[in-house]
């Protein structure tokens, strides 16, 4: 697997989850649940769906956790910084 490219993919999908939910981890974790893993077809899907399954797990253990946690725990220290 590509980690450049799975770095990517989990950027990607964070920034997706914080412009589709507004302020609230919950329904960021509930838009994320909505997605669909990368078809067979798909460029780079072993690095997409990891990320995507990566994404997906830490959101929806942290439902009741801030943003700044829940972005510390993907590793993006600046969005957390950002988004306090």
């Amino acid at each position: 697997m590509n980690h450049q490219l799975y770095l990517q993919y989990l950027k990607e999908y964070t920034l997706d989850a914080l412009e589709h939910a507004g302020n609230n981890v919950s329904q960021a974790a509930d838009y994320l649940e909505t997605q669909r893993r990368p078809g067979l077809i798909s460029k780079n899907r072993l690095e997409k769906r990891a990320a995507l399954e990566r994404v997906k797990k830490v959101f929806a253990s942290s439902r009741e956790r801030s943003w700044y946690v829940v972005l510390k725990s993907l590793g993006f220290d600046d969005l957390a910084k950002e988004k306090l």
